[in-house]
């Protein structure tokens, strides 16, 4: 399963709206849901979570086990094929896929946002969606980034419900990851006795996202109007792919393949700098802007992080993600010393 979605009865847990995805599955509509209710029932995503009791068994005979508790879809529950996603403690609380989504129907009824993908990871323990926001930045000329929201959660057991900035470059397709302050997330929330009303308060902090947008803008267009040397460049490499110091436990042939492979990224992210898709462009080229989608454009499409089979899960929610993450925060570092 090199995409890593869930595939049930031969059908992709996935929707999308428009442009038929890198993976060529999931259910293709025409025109946006209306509702999240409706976005959940095309991805195939209309199903629900429960606990159930956890027993263990020792010389013949089953023993429950009180404090924990395994999650696992109702709808398969005594079914063969169904395996938990996760055990946790007697305090977790579920959160179902409609009440994680509900989150965007006034939002999409009030015209700001309008839903474009949704679906679920390996067996359904992580499932997603993506709202388009309304309205675009314009970098400098033709150089556009379309705004959008990913919201995630998680049945695993580890996984808080999370919203994220997900913005995308549209000359390339790189996924910008961006947060307000230290974390990549607008909100997180996690499985505990005050979650639902934190999920609801969510709701009267959104003008914190749009507000978060326009911050993101002049940030944008900061980076597009900083030109850098090749010293800059370089010391902006090293930042975002440091050489690896050894550790105790670590061989010197591991350490040296560590420093080699930080070499090796720092090398593809200066080529990306000077040819990446968008950087030649006038006014982009040799700019922190170049610099900044040359890593990006790395990680998305180019990279370990680009095989389809973790693709999606290491660009938006792993490794992947803390280096666009780490390659924001330096460029940002990099405007405020030079202002």
């Amino acid at each position: 399963m090199g995409h890593n979605l869930n595939i049930e009865n031969g059908q992709a847990s996935m929707m999308y709206v428009g442009q038929v995805p890198w993976h060529g599955l999931g259910t293709r509509l025409e025109t946006p849901p209306k509702t999240a209710a409706e976005a959940l029932k095309a991805a195939n995503l209309d199903w629900e979570v429960g606990l159930k009791r956890v027993y263990c068994m020792e010389e013949g005979v089953y023993y429950e086990i009180p404090q924990k508790r395994a999650i696992v879809r109702l709808d398969k529950w005594g079914q063969e094929d169904c395996q938990p996603f996760g055990l946790v403690s007697n305090g977790y609380q579920v959160l179902q896929n409609h009440e994680a989504f509900e989150f965007f129907d006034y939002l999409v009824a009030a015209g700001n946002v309008t839903f474009e993908t949704a679906g679920a990871l390996g067996n359904g323990q992580r499932v997603w969606v993506v709202v388009k926001v309304d309205g675009e930045i314009v970098v400098k000329g033709d150089d556009r980034v379309e705004k959008y929201l990913l919201l995630s959660t998680g049945h695993d057991g580890s996984t808080a419900v999370q919203i994220r900035f997900t913005p995308v470059r549209v000359v390339c397709q790189n996924t910008l990851l961006w947060s307000l302050s230290t974390g990549t997330d607008l909100f997180k929330i996690y499985h505990t006795s005050g979650m639902r009303k934190a999920v609801s308060d969510a709701k009267d902090a959104v003008q914190k996202i749009f507000d978060g947008y326009r911050d993101l803008e002049r940030a944008y267009k900061g980076m597009a109007e900083k030109r850098l040397s090749e010293k800059d460049l370089e010391g902006y490499l090293s930042a975002v792919y440091p050489d690896p110091g050894r550790r105790k436990d670590q061989s010197q042939a591991a350490h040296d393949r560590a420093l080699a492979k930080a070499r090796r990224l720092r090398s593809a992210a200066a080529k990306l700098f000077e040819d990446g898709r968008g950087n030649n462009q006038p006014g982009i080229r040799h700019t922190l802007w170049a610099a900044y989608n040359g890593v990006v454009e790395l990680v998305d499409h180019r990279s370990d992080y680009a095989n389809p089979g973790i693709r999606m899960t290491a660009t938006c929610f792993g490794n992947g993600e803390r280096v666009k993450q780490l390659a924001f925060s330096k460029a940002i570092e990099m405007l405020s010393t030079s202002s």
